[in-house]
């Protein structure tokens, strides 16, 4: 199979006013294996400092101890985030299919868009680089890698109620496909069964003397096998296709920058290059635009009980509720551990035109 190459991402390179909700897009040109998108595609953010509060107080944990000892400020923030792996067509429109065995998938074509979903919104107004790993010229074997491991054909078992999944990514040097054989009859933990590479063995090859188990067994090459259903019938074969791992020739990066506070969905329009520049701001969006008193200010007059939000629309009384709005307090020196420290207040809320007003 031919290594993958990027057909598109979103947000595209260069982009500003990415809206703080969004998922970062990137199309393969061929299916991928999810394991190796996780360790290496990569969302660096601002720098982050260690230390907050007034006079830079320091967060110890309750024995004094720094938890970020040693932890250097100044280098780029990992952004936390899901993975997950879509279908899309020759359009790359998404398309809702389950995972394709090889025949299916190669047959579409099918290709895979990996989705990035940070956990957390993302800082308004920030640059954010995302970085996808490939094979570098010194041949490091690190890196995005096309699909290895593929769907288990079950349509040699005449059990309709047993089920085989192998897991993994497949380190073998060779195209091979592996035979799961049952030679005991039963459910888990009774089925006993047996396994070979039936391209490159026979089954007289085969490692024997094997029990069934809802847990993970290892099979070799960076492989295991899991089953799963019950009524296993004797000589039923479950097969899976395993292709060598072919990685990302290149490493890629492309950066963007966030909106204000715009919160939304990917728009449909993505870029067609990693080097691409075209973007689209989604708008209709409620932004803050005013606070009272300022965002991180400082010696604020002692006794100070009321916060104003001031919008840039008018804003609808009915969904601003106590379940809304929450306001929370910390201490500002001694020994600040953990978010058990935090107290909510208790607040009155008043809606007035574009503002909300929160009296404590």
């Amino acid at each position: 199979m031919a290594a993958p190459t990027i057909s598109s991402v979103y947000p595209s390179n260069s982009a500003t006013a990415v809206p703080i909700g969004a998922v970062i897009e990137i199309t393969f040109s061929s299916g991928i294996d999810l394991s190796t998108a996780k360790n290496n595609v990569v969302v660096y953010g601002r720098d982050f400092d260690f230390t907050s509060g007034p006079d830079n107080a320091v967060y110890l944990n309750e024995d004094g101890t720094n938890p970020d000892f040693l932890k250097s400020p100044g280098f780029k923030g990992v952004v936390p985030c899901t993975y997950s792996l879509v279908y899309v067509d020759v359009n790359g429109d998404e398309v809702s299919l389950s995972p394709k065995a090889l025949a299916e998938e190669t047959a579409g074509p099918y290709r895979h868009k990996l989705k990035v979903t940070p956990k957390s919104t993302l800082a308004p107004e920030i640059d954010y680089t995302v970085y996808i790993i490939g094979e570098d010229v010194e041949g490091t074997k690190k890196g995005v890698s096309t699909r290895t491991v593929y769907e288990v054909d079950s349509s040699a078992a005449t059990s309709t109620t047993g089920e085989t999944v192998v897991y993994g990514g497949y380190t073998g040097t060779t195209a091979d496909t592996i035979s799961i054989k049952i030679t005991k009859a039963g459910n888990i933990g009774t089925a006993e069964y047996k396994w070979w590479y039936s391209e490159t063995e026979t089954e007289s090859s085969a490692r024997t003397g094997k029990v069934t188990s809802r847990r993970f067994r290892k099979l070799e090459d960076g492989l295991q096998v899991r089953f799963g259903g019950s009524g296993y019938i004797l000589g039923d074969i479950y097969t899976v296709k395993l292709r060598v791992k072919e990685l990302l020739a290149s490493s890629f990066s492309f950066s963007f920058t966030t909106s204000t506070t715009q919160i939304s969905t990917v728009p449909s329009t993505t870029s067609t290059s990693v080097l691409g520049s075209e973007t689209e701001i989604v708008t209709g969006y409620l932004k803050l635009i005013e606070t009272t008193p300022v965002d991180g200010g400082t010696h604020l007059k002692f006794g100070s009980k009321q916060i104003v939000l001031e919008f840039d629309s008018t804003l609808d009384s009915a969904t601003i509720n106590d379940d809304a709005i929450t306001v929370l307090a910390y201490p500002v020196s001694g020994i600040i551990s953990n978010d058990e420290d935090q107290v909510e207040l208790f607040k009155k809320l008043t809606v007035s035109d574009n503002k909300i007003i929160i009296d404590l």
